[in-house]
């Protein structure tokens, strides 16, 4: 059902005139100062079958119209009009060339900084982009009234999603909305950034199976991103973490719509095509290393200590099998022209960042890539016979577990916590992804005397 909602109510037959016959003027001054209130209609629903909600708010930028912005807030079925930065007059719209608006929503509080170097406005919730879903409406023209004193900006917003964006609602979320991430190799994270002056808008958008953050509705967390491939169906599978449990949903052949929104069950619905429960603490062993550490029993991809697993380009959260020497095939792009990560100082980041880290994207939590220090950690214990054992195994000479993988197996020798790093990621021309004899596992830190290299471990 529509819904229109009314900021202030407004006459009828009112006539609208060009701003430039509004705008009185002094030989010597210019424009005279006039205050200025705003008309602002808001049709539709917020999302799908959602509505609008006190504290939700809408703002409002005027394209030309540097560091002043409008907000929107709802408040008992009603909008009420708040300056976001100065308060408004109408010579602030004398000199735009153009009547034009961009309207966004979040469906989380937002801080909105105008940046004059770049001439922008930016959007951060807790220092941070929003990565979920939002509203828009752009190139929307407004009028000027001046049969109403003081004169009136009168505009209609009609708020939508970007078409492609879908959104998951989960029941039965009991905790904290902010302890779960959700995560679907087929969805990406888009985060509306910034408007410009000119009413365009900005996204960042992240790798496809980055982890999703939602927010909190009446009965659970809505979880938003973009699809890979909207109305192709294909083998989902969907995994909602949290620091304790990991819940997995698999939905064979499934179409995925873009613009839509999705009910799944509840998460204390578990079991026969539903969700699925692995206590986060069964897939790590902990042995008792000084900095508290604790390390994945299995490879990524893996089922048992012994298997391989996937495969990974350093960054990248899609596993594969061949990796070209001319990093053609690579993400962040190739030596000298690299992007994101390059290992310098600025806004290059040289340790691997979250959305991109392969392990918090499969598993959620508090799992991650091991950092170089981790790993150098974990390797002197080799010389701590007493507390730790070491042993080789040769794959049919000497069996791990009655496996014929070669690898090494650490123990610690006081609890018998065990772990055992398979031969895997040895490439045969050290390009195509293969194993047999040789180790190579990442860290999360880059190398940043050469970027085109990480730090890892081989054996």
């Amino acid at each position: 059902m529509k819904k229109v909602f009314v900021v202030m109510i407004l006459a009828a037959g009112l006539l609208s005139c060009a701003k430039e016959n509004l705008v009185p003027q002094d030989e010597n001054t210019g424009p005279t100062t006039i205050p200025i209130c705003f008309s602002i209609n808001v049709a539709e629903t917020k999302a799908e079958k959602t509505d609008w909600a006190d504290g939700d708010v809408i703002y409002v930028f005027f394209k030309g119209l540097e560091s002043k912005y409008l907000k929107l807030t709802r408040s008992s079925d009603s909008w009420t009009e708040t300056a976001g930065a100065g308060d408004f007059e109408l010579a602030d719209f004398f000199p735009l060339s153009e009547q034009m608006l961009t309207a966004v929503h979040f469906p989380v509080a937002v801080d909105v900084s105008y940046d004059s170097g770049n001439k922008k406005f930016s959007f951060t919730s807790g220092g941070t982009p929003v990565y979920n879903y939002y509203l828009f409406d752009s190139g929307k023209a407004y009028d000027f009234d001046d049969s109403t004193t003081p004169v009136t900006v009168v505009a209609t917003l009609e708020m939508g999603k970007p078409a492609d964006m879908v959104q998951v609602h989960v029941a039965g979320i009991e905790a904290s909305v902010a302890t779960y991430t959700f995560g679907c190799s087929l969805i990406r994270p888009v985060a509306c950034t910034d408007v410009k002056l000119d009413g365009s808008l900005t996204e960042d958008v992240l790798q496809p199976g980055a982890r999703l953050s939602g927010f909190a509705d009446a009965d659970g967390a809505i979880f938003a991103g973009r699809l890979e491939s909207p109305g192709v169906a294909a083998n989902y599978k969907f995994t909602l973490a949290s620091d304790s449990q990991i819940y997995t949903l698999t939905r064979p052949d499934r179409t995925l719509n873009a613009g839509k929104m999705y009910n799944f069950p509840a998460l204390r619905v578990t079991g026969d095509n539903y969700w699925t429960v692995t206590e986060a603490s069964s897939l790590y062993v902990d042995l008792g290393l000084p900095s508290g550490t604790k390390w994945a029993k299995y490879n990524l991809g893996a089922a048992a200590e012994t298997d391989y697993g996937d495969y990974f380009a350093w960054g990248e959260l899609q596993p594969k099998n061949y990796y070209n020497r001319d990093f053609s095939t690579y993400l962040w792009g190739v030596p000298g022209n690299f992007i994101k990560y390059t290992g310098y100082s600025g806004t290059d980041y040289s340790v691997l960042q979250k959305e991109d880290d392969a392990a918090y994207a499969a598993l959620g939590g508090k799992f991650r890539m091991p950092t170089r220090a981790e790993i150098i950690e974990l390797l002197a214990t080799k010389s701590n016979t007493t507390d730790y054992t070491w042993v080789k195994y040769n794959g049919f000479e000497k069996k791990y577990n009655g496996s014929s993988v070669a690898g090494w197996m650490v123990r610690r020798n006081v609890s018998g916590a065990t772990i055992f790093f398979p031969c895997a990621g040895g490439m045969a021309d050290f390009w195509v992804a293969s194993a047999g004899s040789i180790g190579y596992y990442w860290s999360s830190s880059l190398y940043v005397d050469a970027p085109e290299n990480a730090w890892g471990v081989d054996f």
